[in-house]
């Protein structure tokens, strides 16, 4: 009686055929199937988020462009603009101080009556001579302040502000950092921002109205 199995070479080559189509089945098929997957949520770290009447009053020490020094008393009774950026940034911080000096020149002798405050959260490099620099070829009436780095953490925490140094190439680096400019009235208890995607004369309009 003859065996009707086929010889063994040829069942290891149809073997070998059929994992060679599955393969290639695979390597056109798996590739489209994760095109199709969506990509996994992007990591975001944020500052917690602010509520109108949150008190933004709490204690720091930093010193301005002029090497004084500057604390929370200082800005008592009285409305303020703060800025958290850092002078080698390269477009959102030149973008809020131009419209910090905006606000100041529109505004006219009714300035007087807030501050436009601009903290570094990169005080490594931000020292005061430079801080003086840089905040003077937009508006003196700026005031420009900066310290160490505990300091200036230590304040941006406590008014839930958001900032990261960023590796670049070599020893570079450049600073991740929210980019709002954020309103308190004249007790320290945040207001609300500005957004430079509204219209100027919606954002001049939130100003006059924390001055009253």
């Amino acid at each position: 009686m003859k065996n009707s199995k086929p010889p063994l070479a040829l069942r290891v080559f149809h073997l070998f055929l059929w994992l060679s189509v599955l393969a290639a089945m695979a390597y056109l098929v798996v590739p489209s199937l994760l095109q199709r997957m969506p990509p996994p949520p992007a990591v975001r770290v944020e500052a917690p988020a602010l509520g109108p009447g949150v008190s933004l009053n709490m204690p720091f020490e930093l010193v301005d462009q002029n090497g004084r020094t500057v604390t929370e008393e200082d800005f008592q009774g009285i409305p303020v603009a703060w800025f958290y950026g850092f002078t080698f940034c390269p477009d959102v911080c030149p973008t809020a101080l131009s419209e910090m000096s905006q606000q100041l020149e529109t505004l006219g002798p009714d300035a007087d009556r807030l501050r436009m405050v601009f903290v570094s959260v990169d005080p490594e490099r931000d020292n005061v001579a430079v801080m003086k620099q840089y905040v003077d070829y937009f508006d003196p009436r700026i005031i420009g302040l900066t310290g160490s780095l505990d300091a200036v953490t230590t304040m941006a925490k406590s008014r839930f502000i958001y900032f990261q140094k960023v590796p670049l190439e070599g020893d570079d680096y450049t600073m991740d950092h929210s980019a709002n400019i954020y309103l308190t009235d004249a007790e320290g208890d945040f207001v609300g921002t500005l957004d430079d995607k509204e219209p100027f004369d919606i954002r001049l309009g939130k100003v006059r109205k924390l001055i009253g």
